[in-house]
């Protein structure tokens, strides 16, 4: 038999064990296969197939971001120049969101009895009103901060077993969903929990999309009633809307830049 006979069977039979093995790892960093083994006999043991989550982890599109496990989400200066919040820009940006999508934004005050001034603000401070949503698979960053351990490592694997579920029932590509970094999406950037018990549908289509005002205005608001939001009680309000975010300077923000819409 020549050598190119015996490459070919031995690249053949390796590809084959590969495939009955288990995860396929192709493109993972060695250093992180057991994370990856690991993570998937999680899932299984949540009710993920085998073949389910080989196939989404043999994808093309499945890759780990290491350099996003020591990044946080706190400390920015949402009241800094560089933010540009208060500019007379951005209030007239968001006056032109209360004009735009004044209809949603009553029926969201009315229903859950959240200011609508607060949920622009929201928006605002996410994401600039779904300017910058995010480039990540959110699928990719909560598998990252999975399979490499760090203080987040328990909530990812929470959050991906969301994603996947409810990506499954709404037959949905997993891999379609891009958000921020830290496994946020859509324009007022929730995480996949949230989504599945917070997410409304504003527009009445039958779907819920996080990528649609409609549906992220309501969204913002049943979040916030959930969270103890009442009319009439300025701390407990202060207190859902840090739910929302657990930075003091994203509440004073949020809070900050609904008074100037009002004005």
């Amino acid at each position: 038999m020549g050598i190119r006979s015996r490459t070919a069977i031995f690249a053949a039979l390796a590809g084959f064990l590969l495939l009955v093995s288990g995860t396929v790892h192709a493109g993972v960093d060695p250093a992180y296969r057991d994370g990856l083994d690991r993570l998937v006999g999680d899932l299984e043991k949540q009710g993920f197939a085998r073949e389910e989550l080989k196939g989404i982890f043999s994808d093309s599109r499945f890759e780990l971001y290491p350099q996003i496990v020591g990044r946080t989400g706190k400390g920015l200066n949402y009241m800094g120049r560089r933010f540009g919040l208060l500019t007379k820009q951005s209030i007239r940006r968001g006056r032109n969101i209360l004009a735009t999508y004044r209809d949603d934004l009553r029926t969201a005050e009315k229903e859950y009895g959240v200011d609508r001034e607060i949920i622009v603000a929201i928006l605002r401070v996410e994401t600039n009103f779904g300017s910058t949503t995010g480039v990540y698979p959110v699928l990719n960053s909560l598998a990252t901060m999975a399979v490499i351990e760090n203080r987040r490592s328990e909530w990812a694997r929470k959050e991906l077993a969301e994603l996947l579920a409810f990506c499954r029932e709404q037959n949905r590509d997993p891999f379609s969903i891009r958000g921020s970094w830290a496994g946020a999406f859509g324009i007022p950037q929730f995480i996949p929990s949230s989504y599945v018990r917070f997410a409304v549908d504003g527009n009445s289509d039958g779907r819920i999309d996080l990528f649609s005002m409609s549906d992220a205005v309501a969204s913002v608001a049943s979040y916030l009633r959930s969270h103890g939001w009442e009319k009439g009680k300025p701390e407990q309000n202060r207190q859902a809307v840090y739910a929302y975010n657990r930075c003091d300077s994203y509440v004073k923000a949020v809070f900050a830049y609904a008074k100037a819409l009002k004005k």
